[in-house]
């Protein structure tokens, strides 16, 4: 208390003084409004001054993978291009501006740069992406400019181009066709260490050899033409990495003080081998249903035919583990009502709509044909245990109770576990 009331007796004291500060002089020589817009004139020159444009290395919500815009700066333009087609551009204007901070904003509708941030019927609130970024960090030196998204908040990088901007991003093309590596393992500090790449998403997972998976550290990269390079450096068990090298001849990829080689870990399938027809049990077994998994994305997602006419469920494909994850997901809607598949703790009776709660899918043995996976909790909600799915709605992201208008396989809303797959031969 007497601490607290000396700090009292401070401010008022503080208060009680005179300002002095309209008889001081500005330790600038120019107003803080004049330095920002020669900030903002410094960036414009350093934009528009590069022949070849610039990379940027863009990251949208989490629940999508890291890529590469191309964009070429006039005073008032910018022409941008994408990994996904080098020869496709699309040209709009853009603004550097402040709002609490440097801004650049492209402010009006491209094709190219805003479609990670349109929303779609099925993506109601789009990708995650932004096309409005706070500066946060120009590195004179280097020409790199660090920008966050004014939405997303996620950390994006314009790098200079030493080539043209079609020529790199087939580069990108090309590394992404040949990146082979799903798991790599490694010696350093600490012990054996292993990596895991989802090509899907563009995370790469490490931890020690045998780790749990909540004992293991992932991180987002983007592709260049021959490394990954990770969103923000990190350091794990004392060594520092913020890109890897990809060596296709020898299978590795070499950091700074690592050298990681290719392996295949247990039950691992591939994107392609999972197509096909299954039988889905549930209920512990005691029912089961035809199903089959079909191409969504190719090598990140598949829908599931045959359990509801009403929806087809999304599978994700970890493809460094080569395992499947079926996650909390919407299915459709109407009016100001979202409809959601729900896991659902059919023990506890509990279910949530949180993201990225769900099941992975667990192989039994991946040398016979008609392997099983069996779904299992993927550990994200906490002390509760995720085995069976319900169709529910919500108002505004607040429960407006189940679904029952529409069933799955089961003829209800309720869809319990265990459940488990079969692929047939």
């Amino acid at each position: 208390m007497k601490k607290r009331l000396i700090i009292i007796a401070s401010i008022f004291a503080l208060a009680a003084l005179p300002s002095c500060l309209k008889d001081q002089r500005d330790y600038f020589e120019e107003p803080s409004s004049a330095r920002m817009n020669n900030f903002l004139e410094e960036i414009r020159t350093t934009l528009t001054g590069e022949a070849n444009g610039w990379a940027l290395d863009y990251y949208p919500g989490s629940a999508f993978a890291g890529t590469t815009f191309t964009l070429e700066f006039a005073p008032q333009k910018v022409t941008a291009r994408h990994e996904s087609d080098p020869e496709e551009s699309a040209t709009s204007t853009y603004r550097l501006t402040t709002d609490d901070g440097a801004v650049l904003s492209f402010d009006t509708y491209n094709t190219i740069l805003h479609q990670y941030a349109t929303p779609s019927s099925r993506l109601y609130q789009a990708k995650g992406g932004d096309f409005e970024f706070e500066i946060r960090k120009f590195d004179r030196e280097a020409k790199e400019i660090t920008l966050v998204g004014k939405r997303s908040r996620n950390i994006c990088t314009l790098r200079p181009l030493a080539k043209k901007p079609v020529e790199y991003l087939n580069g990108i093309k090309a590394m992404d066709k040949s990146l082979t590596i799903a798991a790599a393992a490694a010696e350093i500090t600490g012990g054996a260490v292993e990596v895991y790449l989802d090509s899907g998403t563009r995370k790469m997972t490490i931890g020690r050899k045998g780790a749990d998976d909540s004992e293991t550290v992932t991180v987002r990269y983007i592709l260049t033409e021959n490394t990954l390079r990770f969103a923000t450096p990190f350091t794990f068990q004392g060594v520092t990495f913020d890109e890897l090298v990809y060596d296709e001849a020898a299978q590795i990829l070499v950091g700074s003080d690592v050298t990681f080689v290719k392996f295949f870990p247990e039950g691992y399938i591939s994107y392609e081998d999972y197509l096909g027809d299954y039988t889905l049990y549930y209920s512990g077994g005691d029912r089961h249903v035809p199903i089959k998994l079909v191409q969504d994305e190719a090598g990140r997602t598949f829908k599931m035919e045959g359990l509801s006419t009403y929806f087809q469920p999304v599978l994700g494909y970890n493809g460094g583990r080569g395992r499947l994850t079926w996650d909390k997901q919407t299915i459709g809607g109407s009016g100001s009502l979202e409809y959601i598949l729900a896991p659902w703790d059919t023990g506890a009776g509990y279910l949530t709509w949180m993201d990225d709660v769900g099941m992975i899918g667990y192989v039994d043995d991946n040398s016979v044909p008609d392997f099983i996976i069996r779904f299992k909790d993927n550990g994200v909600w906490e002390s509760y245990s995720v085995s069976g799915w319900l169709l529910w709605t919500l108002s505004d992201g607040s429960s407006a109770g189940g679904l029952s208008s529409w069933s799955m396989a089961s003829g209800s809303y309720q869809l319990a576990g265990p459940i488990y797959i079969q692929k047939k031969p």
